[in-house]
Formats: structure tokens, C-alpha cells, sequence
């Protein structure tokens, strides 16, 4: 195929013939590398110059020349890349690697076994409780379920357990798992912390559900455990009941003799309170009182109507009828004032009668009160009596002790992830703190 190309213009030739025949091959010289290279073959890069006739353009086109390029080399680790993979490999991967070997080679298979139970209470009713409630004879129970709670993390527990199963051995049948056994120079602080965690306890605030779950190296020791705390808080329940029950005897035995004393004190108030006014009962004496001026007044309401009876039918007042119906009047006054004083003024050493009255009504209303407390007292007494002779604590047990079939723990994968993620946050943290002085050194 062949490109035309337009005409040159005319060049002016200047100097010598050598000079114009160079022309051409200068230019060609100037030509781009990629015409050279796309015709690569000798003989055409080896022509011969054009003749000096042939038309040439007045001024060539600039040749382009491209850079050779060069090929990127890889990046150099620097110094505190390779301390930084080291360290990760030291700080992270290898203990990684140790503790996911030591759980999944050397940790023993750990068995569980659940319980749970709760406290119960039964609250005695009879016919003698309003009796006992009058004198605040109750029962006050404190939360039993709060104190089993502490109980069985206690190391009072733990060590009536240890006595009854030799909890020493059983958390050291695997001496080659030292991080999950008890080992054997543990003290009694080491033991009481590895009993809390074997030994797991959780108590439900709204029912008052204790739920254990204990931990051991074969399932029927695990067992025998939860049976142990069982029975030493059925235990404990018990003597708290006992406690009770005694704290209750022992108090209504007190209120009780405290209100025969009492009694007896008044009744011998009021015996010599009716020897020392010759009386047996003051208002009964009273009443009496009040019918002899009850009669006087009728005596002197008859003696007056006399008297106006006779008025019309007198002479005068020297009539000797007028003379004796006004004494008669005049008996009759005195003696209801003389009966008038008598209840409100004391005859000498004697008291008035509405004061003799005034301290015997209050002797009575004391020795009211002092049989209605001994009543209460003997009902309180009877009470406490029947509680004593009956169970009002319990421990319910509503799950029995487990037995397992297959061991769950430790926990060798979540274990593991745990531990890998800790030594990752670490080693984090140590390298984000070397950047951060490295930039503001």
C-alpha cells in the first residue's frame, strides 16, 4: 500500500554540494525509533541517501523519544517490621499455641452435677393467734435462702465437706493438670478459692431458688458433692430452726411468768386497799350511799308538801304543826348534807369517797389489763409449745443432684479463643504505645 504525501515546498539551497547531500541523511537520523523499529529489516535500514533532487520539507518534525522504564522493585522489610513480627509470634502465637496445646492435651475432662432447692416455711395458725399477736409474738423469719447462699461459699462448709469426702483427693486425681487440679500444697485459702470455683452457686432474688453446680474430675464425685451441700444446709436449716424455736419458748416463758407477777402484785393491791377502807367494793358503797339520799330526798319532798298542806289550815306560825313539820324539814336537810359531805369530804384520817372510788377503779382497770396479758401470755406459751413439737424450716429440694454422662468442660474452644484474643488486645496495645513514642521522638 502507498501513502501519498503532499509535495514539499522548494528549499532554498545553501553552500556546498557535500552539505545539501547530508541534509537528507540528517533528517532521516532525526526520524522517531518507531518507524526504525517497524521496519527492522537491513537492507532498508542500510538504503543509500536520496539524490540531492529529491523535494525536502524546509524544517523536520521534532523526533519523540521514550524513556526506557524500569521495573519496580519489591519492598525491604525494615528492622522494626521484623521486631514487630517477632514479637508477635513471641507474645501472641507461641503462648497461643502453648495454651491451646496444654487445654486440648493435658486438661483433665471436668464433670458437672445441678441442683437446686429452696427454703421453706410453713406459718402456724390457730385459734390462738389473735391471742399471741396481742402480745407481738411473731414470727420473723430472716431470708434462709441469703444465708444458705453465703453458707455454701463459706469455708465452714467446705470443710465439713472435705471431712465427710476428702475433697483433697478428689481435685487431685490428675496431678499433671496443674492448672485445673487443686494440688497438693495448697492451704486452706488456696482450697476455700478453688472450692468457689468448683462449687457454683446462684441464688434467684424473686424466688429464692438455689441453684448449684459443682465441678469434679468423675462424675460420681460430683455428685457426692451436691448430696454433701445438700444435706449440710438441710442441716444448718435445722439448727437455725432450733433457734428459734427455743428464742420463742424462752421469750413467752418470760412474758408469761413477767404477767403472773404482775397479777399477783395487783390482787395484793387490791386486797389491802379493801383492808385499809373497811370496804369491800367502793361502789357498792356508793350506791348505798345514794339510796339513803335518794330516801331523804323523797323524806324531804314529802315533809315540804306536808307543810303547804298545812299552811291553809294553820293559825299562824306558832302553830304547833308548822313547829314540827319544819323540824322535820330541817332533819331532813342535814341529813342529806351530812350524806353530801361525806362522799365529797374525808371524815379526819379518812379519804373522800369519789377518791376512794378514783383509786380502786384504776386497780381495776390494772388488773383488767394484767389478766388479758396473762391470757396471752398462756395462748403465746401454748403457741410456741406446738411450734416446737413440729418442722416449720425446710430444705425443698425440686432437683436432685445430677449425674453426667459426658464431660463439658473446661471449655477447651471458647478457652482458647479467650486466650488468643488476650494476647492479641496485649500485644496491641505494647505496639500502638511503641508508634506513638517513636512519633513524638
Amino acid at each position: 500500500m502507498t501513502i501519498s504525501q503532499p509535495p514539499a515546498a522548494p528549499v532554498q539551497k545553501v553552500g556546498t554540494g557535500a552539505e545539501a547531500k547530508a541534509a537528507p541523511a540528517a533528517t532521516e537520523a532525526k526520524a522517531s525509533p518507531a518507524v526504525a523499529k517497524a521496519t527492522p529489516s537491513p537492507a532498508v535500514a542500510k538504503a543509500p541517501p536520496a539524490p540531492a533532487s529529491a523535494p525536502t520539507t524546509a524544517k523536520a518534525a521534532p523526533a519523540v523519544s521514550a524513556a526506557p522504564l524500569t521495573p519496580l522493585e519489591p519492598p525491604k522489610l525494615r528492622l522494626r517490621h521484623r521486631l514487630m513480627l517477632l514479637s508477635f509470634v513471641l507474645v501472641v502465637l507461641m503462648p497461643g499455641i502453648v495454651g491451646m496445646s496444654y487445654l486440648f492435651l493435658r486438661a483433665a475432662d471436668q464433670y458437672h452435677s445441678r441442683a437446686a432447692f429452696s427454703v421453706r416455711s410453713e406459718s402456724f395458725s390457730g385459734a390462738l393467734t389473735t391471742l399471741a399477736a396481742f402480745t407481738q409474738i411473731g414470727q420473723t423469719s430472716a431470708p434462709e435462702s441469703a444465708v444458705l447462699y453465703d453458707y455454701i461459699r463459706s469455708q465452714e462448709l467446705m470443710q465439713q465437706v472435705d471431712a465427710r469426702l476428702d475433697l483433697r483427693h478428689i481435685f487431685n486425681l490428675h496431678p499433671r493438670d496443674v492448672v485445673f487440679s487443686l494440688g497438693d500444697e495448697a492451704t486452706t485459702e488456696d482450697m476455700l478459692d478453688y472450692w468457689q470455683r468448683m462449687v457454683r452457686v446462684t441464688l434467684d432474688s424473686n424466688t429464692n431458688i438455689l441453684n448449684i453446680e459443682v465441678h469434679a474430675f468423675r462424675p460420681e464425685d460430683a455428685v457426692a458433692i451436691s448430696q454433701a451441700v445438700i444435706d449440710n444446709s438441710a442441716d444448718l436449716v435445722n439448727q437455725l430452726s432450733a433457734i428459734a424455736r427455743d428464742d420463742t419458748m424462752r421469750a413467752a416463758s418470760e412474758d408469761l411468768t413477767e404477767a403472773q407477777d404482775r397479777m399477783r402484785d395487783l390482787s395484793s393491791q387490791i386486797r389491802a386497799f379493801r383492808d385499809q377502807n373497811s370496804i369491800i367494793d367502793p361502789a357498792q358503797g356508793v350506791q348505798g350511799q345514794m339510796g339513803v339520799l335518794g330516801a331523804l330526798q323523797g323524806q324531804l319532798a314529802s315533809a315540804l308538801i306536808e307543810k303547804e298542806t298545812l299552811l291553809p289550815q294553820a293559825s299562824g306560825q306558832n302553830d304547833p304543826r308548822l313547829t314540827v313539820v319544819d323540824r322535820k324539814i330541817a332533819a331532813i336537810r342535814n341529813q342529806i348534807a351530812e350524806e353530801r359531805a361525806r362522799v365529797r369530804e374525808p371524815d379526819g384520817d379518812e379519804q373522800s369517797m369519789s377518791t376512794v372510788i378514783g383509786q380502786y377503779e384504776g386497780l381495776l382497770v390494772d388488773l383488767e389489763f394484767a389478766r388479758t396479758a396473762y391470757t396471752a401470755a398462756m395462748a403465746a406459751m401454748e403457741q410456741a409449745r406446738a411450734e416446737a413439737r413440729r418442722q416449720s424450716r425446710y430444705v425443698a429440694v425440686h432437683i436432685n443432684p445430677t449425674l453426667a454422662q459426658e464431660s463439658l468442660y473446661p471449655r477447651r474452644w471458647i478457652l482458647s479463643g479467650l486466650l488468643f484474643l488476650g494476647l492479641f488486645a496485649g500485644w496491641a496495645v505494647m505496639a500502638l504505645a511503641y508508634y506513638n513514642m517513636r512519633d513524638r521522638g
